[in-house]
């Protein structure tokens, strides 16, 4: 079957009644998320995948893709009506679009907002199309010793690349490799770490661990807080339609931005914080009137929320062709193809070729379908910000212990949600890095598969690691990103001491 017509077969799917009906409740659902700050695509991503139990693999697929989308479209709004991002995606968006609807113009930024979204959501979704077979081809020539570095890199690119302490970020990433090797080991057959427990040998589950880990852990640390409510107004002033047109006054930076979140994107670790404050701030340089970021203009909301949600779209392109999360949020929907019986990399593309092409034929017209829904319904779904918490809370809760349970129908699964939600508060209360933990959890099975596999083949040479011209170079690059960074903070603060 020609690529023509896998993209014709792949619209047919996307266009049934059923999936257009998801597409659409979904978006309105991230799109609360969005709104709601704190709750966020992470926390709310594992909560979404045991609906998809029961679904074929591409609209599960969708479903889970498009929650990413339409949440970090939705945080702007909060951002702008409350100063509160409501994902880290969009917190650089607070800096001109809080002071824009101070003016009076709420509504204009998020006119501004949803339109800068929609333009950088569509260019990185390009971005993904035509990127990602390049590279899966490439990934043909990887054979076990180059995956079991590519795993490798993936989590020291994970630890590197969270905030605070390396050395903590890493030993949240020990601790899922270990948590992660509970049950049967994978050359022996014997089980491991599972203290004669029968429900153990089979390992941890991965959804109530993400439950727990970050929708639960989120709600502590609501609860902690002892507010009332996340927010005590929801208004919107100024014309939406306005704004809508601010983008296309600015080509080069909605070009600019766009590219800086498909580039941040696509290197793993990063994500669409990071890429919402790189466009902001590469903006604010590169402007001749810098001094105005910050009193409310227009540029100070296109640059972040292009680029975003072109991050978005870019984060998918190492998930889906290398196996290596491009975020946090990208590292759960990595778990959610697995789910599903499906591998990233070249298998994805060549023998489940329909099944990506109608995900990626579904995020097109869900870039749509979201855009549409944020423009018509913001000024009525800002009032979800209002909901008490004492109404959210025991909400998301119940939520998360049917999603922990339905899974397997086993009540274990519920202590394992229970007890990762403890865990996953107490690590974020003390600087330990959930994310590093759940990319280790995910890649260090993969990483010891592949470890062993490559010894097998190269009878047990261990040279064959290093050897090998694309497994040497990862671990070289393994060895830049662990000891250059620390050694180049030691030169800098050496160079101003002098």
């Amino acid at each position: 079957m020609s690529d023509l017509d896998t993209v014709i077969n792949a619209l047919n799917v996307v266009l049934q009644w059923q999936n257009l009906l998801l597409i659409f409740g979904i978006s309105i659902v991230g799109l609360i998320i969005g709104f709601l700050p704190g709750i966020g695509a992470l926390a709310a991503l594992p909560l979404i995948i045991p609906i998809t139990f029961g679904m074929s693999p591409a609209p599960a697929l969708i479903a889970l893709a498009v929650i990413y989308m339409s949440a970090v479209y939705g945080g702007s709004v909060s951002a702008i009506l409350l100063n509160t991002p409501g994902t880290p995606a969009s917190a650089a968006t607070c800096l001109d679009g809080y002071p824009m609807a101070q003016k009076g113009r709420g509504g204009v930024a998020i006119g501004i907002s949803m339109m800068s979204s929609f333009i950088g959501g569509f260019i990185g979704l390009a971005g993904l199309i035509f990127l990602s077979p390049i590279i899966s081809d490439f990934a043909l020539k990887f054979q076990p010793a180059e995956y079991f570095m590519l795993a490798v890199l993936g989590l020291v690119l994970i630890s590197a690349s969270v905030k605070g302490s390396m050395l903590k970020a890493l030993v949240s990433g020990a601790l899922g490799v270990i948590v992660s090797s509970v049950g049967m080991d994978i050359m022996t057959g014997q089980p491991r770490f599972s203290f004669g427990s029968l429900y153990l040998q089979s390992g941890i589950p991965f959804i109530p661990l993400i439950i727990g880990l970050f929708a639960f852990s989120e709600m502590l640390i609501l609860v902690q807080r002892r507010e009332k409510t996340i927010a005590t107004k929801g208004e919107l002033t100024g014309k939406i339609r306005d704004g809508l047109k601010e983008p296309w006054k600015y080509p080069k930076t909605i070009i600019r931005s766009s590219l800086i979140g498909l580039g941040i994107g696509a290197i793993p670790g990063e994500g669409a914080a990071v890429a919402n404050f790189t466009a902001y701030l590469v903006e604010v340089r590169g402007s001749k009137n810098p001094e105005a970021f910050g009193t409310g203009i227009s540029q100070g909301i296109i640059a972040p929320e292009t680029s975003n949600n072109a991050c978005v779209a870019g984060t998918l392109i190492p998930t889906l062709t290398l196996g290596i999360p491009g975020s946090g949020v990208a590292a759960v929907f990595l778990g959610g193809v697995m789910i599903h019986g499906l591998n990233p990399g070249i298998e994805l593309f060549t023998r489940h070729k329909d099944i990506l092409y109608t995900l990626f034929m579904g995020l097109l017209l869900a870039n749509f379908v979201i855009f549409i829904c944020g423009v018509t319904l913001s000024k009525y779904l800002a009032k979800v910000t209002t909901i008490p918490n004492y109404i959210l809370v025991p909400t998301i809760i119940v939520i998360g212990v049917c999603s922990s349970y339905l899974g397997r129908n086993q009540v274990f699964d519920v202590v394992v949600a229970v007890s990762a939600g403890v865990g996953g508060y107490l690590m974020r209360k003390y600087g330990y890095s959930p994310i590093s933990f759940l990319v280790a959890f995910i890649l260090a099975p993969i990483a010891e598969n592949s470890f062993f596999q490559a010894l097998m083949i190269s009878d047990n040479a261990y040279w064959t690691f290093v050897l090998r011209p694309i497994s040497g170079c990862l671990l070289l690059i393994t060895i830049l990103v662990t000891f250059l960074p620390p050694a180049l903070r030691k030169i800098r603060a050496r160079s101003r001491a002098g």
